[in-house]
């Protein structure tokens, strides 16, 4: 009777843990290539995968990437405007806050990619912040690429944010 009992067990366990096997995608890699004087940076979004920054101009960034199949889960599109509108959405209360027109175009690499800026006065600091946002989809994931800096920061850094979107390099 134990025997049986025994092979029973082992038998449930198994079959049990054969079931429950199940695979997940986690973050895939990606590369980045800045422009000079642009480094490795923390502390400047909680979420993001890579930050950077460039202390002389004044001009940051970073990345945050979502797995498509848990946007989907989530209820949450994947369609590009929709993320855009998404991501956003925490900014648009701030105040003077503008957002200019989207504009969708394929970078260097022919990936679509929408862009969108936008401002807002940042009261602690006393200043407007203008950001650039960019977002892209991989197969498994999309991207988001967020630029920032003070009113220069747009005009100035148009170069090194076009460099960066056009220098991130995704698995195939």
């Amino acid at each position: 009777m134990k025997n049986i009992f025994f092979a029973f067990a082992i038998a449930f366990t198994f079959a049990s843990t054969v079931n429950a096997q199940s695979a997940i995608i986690g973050a895939e890699p990606f590369t980045i290539n800045l422009p000079a004087g642009y480094e490795r940076t923390i502390g400047t979004n909680d979420f993001a995968s890579v930050q950077w920054g460039n202390e002389e101009t004044e001009s940051y960034g970073f990345v945050i990437t979502e797995n498509l199949d848990e946007l989907k889960a989530g209820n949450v599109s994947d369609n590009l405007e929709s993320y855009m509108d998404i991501s956003i959405e925490n900014y648009s209360s701030n105040p003077k806050f503008k957002s200019f027109a989207s504009k969708l175009y394929k970078n260097k690499k022919g990936r679509e990619t929408l862009q969108k800026q936008i401002s807002y006065y940042n009261e602690e600091l006393e200043s407007t912040i203008y950001l650039q946002f960019n977002i892209f989809k991989s197969k498994n994931f999309i991207y988001q690429v967020v630029n920032f800096g003070n009113e220069d920061f747009l005009e100035k850094s148009k170069e090194n944010t076009d460099y960066i979107i056009n220098n991130i390099d995704l698995p195939q």
